[in-house]
């Protein structure tokens, strides 16, 4: 049996290998529409990735370069590499519901499912729904491990929404009355069929008791510089200094993205001054000085000159996120609350293919503080304020709720 799989193994190659010189003839040329996306991609990692060095040869690719954009980049990346994406200068509308969601046992059989997020443009937050509400029914039936599919199908559906309320219930030993957390009904509410939103990548900026700013950013992108500039605006006219940024939700960004909100946040006493490292792979022998931008680079976005900033974090939190409280903690205060990050201190570069309207978004760096420390990588920031946003039920609350679990701490931290 070992022999004739063999043989297989042989004829199959024999067969790929005569696609591109049959007859004797190069067919390279004839097979480069259909090849040429994966042979950019290729030659753009050989040139700029960060693990360049371990990249096969490109003989031993040639089956791979008939692979679409997306599938050549998954087989060809580092297994560390949990940044690099293919992407699209066209907008493109992701399809879904717009909500995340976590599970919660109730009894042997029975399931709920608590809303941990909504993307403001999706069908999910035009249906009402918001984070902290629990789904306690679909369809009018149970939610158990054979229909809790029914919450991610994409098809449209009713679901029986309940709230967190508080009851007081008398102990019989103790003849002491304790509280505990419920869920209730609420109400009915149809959830259309999945459709295509945008995601927003700086979706809650508010502030809380004319005193504390929140802001809830999900992308350090470059592309979001605006939004940033008009937060720090907001902030900044109305004399807010205690400033909550949550980047539980924050896995995606780059290095530009990183300098300029580093930029709207420090000191004012560091403008100009080195920000970062920036190490890229060793065959390109570079490594550059990332500064912080001074008060004229940052455009229309106001520096807030803090000395202290919180920051809510969660397993998700990553990347250039990590990178941002990493070389901040050299600068100023930085008061992490929540979760251990996940540990990836690698910041993406991106390439545009000059035929089309692709977007090599390319794990190209790591980024340093100014004492080439980032010690997190591996393992993650550990929280000063280790908390789990869903640890109480009555705690589950629209993002910018002062009683929200991880911003409540950060409110009485900042309150005490």
């Amino acid at each position: 049996m070992k022999a004739k799989y063999s043989v297989i193994i042989l004829i199959s190659f024999i067969v790929l290998t005569s696609l591109f010189t049959s007859c004797g003839k190069d067919r390279w040329e004839e097979y480069y529409p259909f090849t040429r996306h994966s042979l950019w991609i290729d030659s753009v990692m050989r040139a700029n990735y960060l693990w360049n060095d371990e990249l096969q040869d490109e003989d031993e690719l040639t089956s791979s370069f008939f692979l679409n954009s997306v599938a050549f980049l998954s087989k060809v990346r580092n297994s560390d590499d949990y940044v690099s994406y293919i992407d699209t200068t066209c907008s493109q509308p992701i399809i879904g519901h717009g909500y995340q969601l976590a599970i919660a046992q109730v009894n042997d059989t029975a399931l709920m499912a608590v809303i941990t997020y909504i993307e403001p443009t999706s069908v999910a937050a035009t249906a009402g729904l918001q984070r902290g509400e629990w789904i306690m029914a679909v369809d009018n039936e149970a939610i158990t491990s054979k229909t809790q599919g029914l919450l991610t199908d994409g098809e449209a559906h009713k679901l029986m929404i309940g709230h967190s309320a508080t009851i007081v219930i008398n102990d019989e030993e103790t003849t002491e009355e304790a509280e505990h957390s419920i869920v209730v009904f609420n109400r009915m509410v149809n959830l259309p069929e999945a459709s295509g939103y945008f995601p927003n990548d700086l979706p809650v900026i508010s502030i809380i008791n004319n005193r504390v700013g929140y802001l809830l950013y999900n992308n350090i992108a470059e592309a979001n510089q605006q939004k940033v500039a008009a937060a720090s605006k907001s902030l900044s006219a109305g004399n807010i200094t205690n400033i909550v940024l949550d980047l539980r939700h924050a896995a995606t960004g780059d290095v530009k993205g990183l300098q300029y909100l580093a930029s709207i946040l420090a000191p004012s006493s560091v403008l100009g001054n080195q920000l970062a490292t920036v190490q890229f792979a060793e065959s390109r022998h570079m490594e550059s000085s990332l500064p912080f931008l001074t008060a004229s680079e940052l455009g229309e976005g106001i520096n807030l000159n803090l000395n202290k900033l919180y920051v809510l974090t969660s397993s998700a939190t990553s990347g250039p996120a990590e990178m941002l409280i990493n070389c901040l903690e050299s600068v100023m205060e930085v008061i992490v609350i929540g979760q251990q990050t996940k540990g990836i201190g690698v910041a993406c570069e991106t390439f545009s293919d000059p035929v089309n309207d692709q977007l090599l978004h390319l794990a190209a760096c790591h980024v340093t503080d100014i004492n080439d420390k980032a010690d997190y990588i591996g393992v993650g920031i550990e929280p000063d304020y280790s908390i789990d946003p869903l640890s109480t039920i009555e705690g589950i609350q629209p993002f910018g709720s002062e009683h929200e679990n991880l911003l409540a701490k950060a409110l009485e931290l900042i309150n005490n």
